[in-house]
């Protein structure tokens, strides 16, 4: 049984690249377990978190809809990045989502989270509306 899924909800250029790796700049004293730092920082900043109770509904019902399971993109914004690494809880069912996603799931979702899904959906496009890129990470904690 699932604890709680964290939703966080992403804004980025939109001429970002989704799956282009991150560069990071390597010295050549850099020893075992040194710290690699990125050349540029990421271009995507973390702009609301959900947290959802109902995790393993939410698991569900993005099986259902065919989006889970997607590994997280290489660039994450720094409060994804810091979330993930400083997690004590197990960490499973890591996913990405787009706004098109939301309309899959839509049709599948039990009445209480139809309302989620609205409202990142909504929260997404007003990022959109406003020239920016939007994407949904998503993990859960055991």
């Amino acid at each position: 049984m699932l604890a709680l899924a964290v939703v966080i909800c992403e804004s980025g250029p939109t001429e970002t690249q989704e799956h282009s790796l991150p560069s990071t700049r390597v010295s050549a004293e850099a020893e075992a377990g040194e710290l690699l730092v990125p050349e540029d920082p990421s271009p995507w900043q973390a702009e609301a978190r959900f947290m959802v109770t109902n995790a393993d509904e939410l698991l569900e019902l993005l099986e259902t809809s065919g989006v889970s399971g997607r590994p997280h993109p290489p660039q994450l914004s720094t409060l994804v990045s810091a979330d993930l690494l400083f997690e004590d809880g197990d960490i499973t069912g890591e996913t990405w989502l787009m706004r098109p996603d939301l309309t899959r799931m839509r049709p599948h979702a039990l009445p209480e989270l139809q309302g989620r899904i609205d409202a990142w959906d909504a929260f997404a496009g007003a990022l959109e509306n406003a020239g920016q890129a939007s994407r949904l990470i998503i993990w859960f904690i055991r």
